[in-house]
């Protein structure tokens, strides 16, 4: 189980950011938001349909990483 301030990485450019950056500290944009495959926990970034490792759906606008 992922822990509230875990860092995530940044959708545009991979940077690690913790969640109460309001931007990116590398390339300053914002939002930050990824997928994490409900199955196989794969984390993909949100422009992906289908997650990259075993090739569920991703709902859209939903299985966010958080």
């Amino acid at each position: 189980m992922k822990r509230p301030d875990e860092p995530t990485s940044c959708q545009h450019c991979g940077a690690l950011t913790f969640p109460d950056a309001r931007h990116c500290a590398r390339c300053g944009r914002f939002p930050i938001k990824l997928h994490q495959c409900p199955i196989c926990r794969t984390i993909a970034g949100i422009e992906e349909e289908y997650c990259p490792k075993c090739g569920r759906m991703f709902e859209p606008g939903g299985d966010l990483f958080s």
